[in-house]
């Protein structure tokens, strides 16, 4: 059970951090900061792309690996793993929705578990400006180094640690990395994230193929409200 609290908490940090970070800055950059890097992520309302996702087992050293796409958009986000077998796993604030390969639905509303509720409700203070509530639950350490030999793009980071114990039972740390342009199109991207779970496994997704349209297919918002 506590490999899906796992992904939902780092589903709705990709989600989050899509739309809008709110956090603590510790910059060593003057010319840059957290909120350049969160309003041009913000600038995306729908984000589309392929993922490769990489289980590293600190027990046995095992390595599962995982790929799919995805869709991260207002409504939520649809990661759906194509290798090494189809399933679908569909994430909004109020629900956890799974498609097996045989077409099979199970859902989990927010509301009946505690766990989920939480760090749903955690995660998605950041809409409602809630940095108060943010700061309590997470230390944020934020950083951004320019790349050797250029003069506007950067390599970004924040590591993640959570205060709440509810969170901390289920994840030790989150590292988001990506790149940044301060040219005049300032664009952020998110490349990667890695997480550390307490029993010090680590799950790392890597993204990439992102494409932002304006407007999702008609196809591709249902997913989000079927049942």
């Amino acid at each position: 059970m506590k490999k899906i609290y796992s992904h939902i908490f780092a589903f709705f940090l990709i989600l989050v951090s899509s739309h809008f970070f709110l956090f603590s800055q510790n910059s060593n950059s003057s010319k840059i900061n957290l909120e350049d890097i969160c309003n041009s992520l913000a600038s995306n309302q729908n984000t589309t792309g392929n993922f490769i996702q990489t289980k590293h087992i600190l027990t046995n050293g095992r390595k599962l690996v995982s790929s799919g796409n995805f869709i991260i958009c207002n409504y939520g986000i649809m990661w759906k793993t194509l290798k090494p077998f189809p399933s679908t796993l569909i994430l909004t604030e109020e629900k956890m929705i799974q498609i097996s390969a045989n077409g099979t639905k199970s859902v989990m509303n927010g509301n009946d578990n505690q766990i989920f509720s939480n760090i749903s409700e955690t995660l998605s203070s950041v809409f409602s400006g809630n940095v108060t509530k943010l700061e309590k639950n997470f230390l944020c350490d934020f950083k951004i180094t320019n790349i050797e030999n250029s003069n506007s793009n950067y390599i970004w980071s924040v590591i993640l640690t959570p205060k709440d114990s509810t969170i901390a039972s289920v994840i030790k740390t989150l590292e988001l990395y990506g790149q940044y342009n301060s040219s005049k199109d300032k664009n952020a991207i998110l490349d990667s994230l890695k997480m550390t779970e307490a029993s010090n496994n680590t799950i790392t997704y890597e993204f990439s193929n992102q494409q932002y349209p304006k407007e999702l297919s008609s196809d591709d918002k249902q997913i989000f409200f079927s049942e």
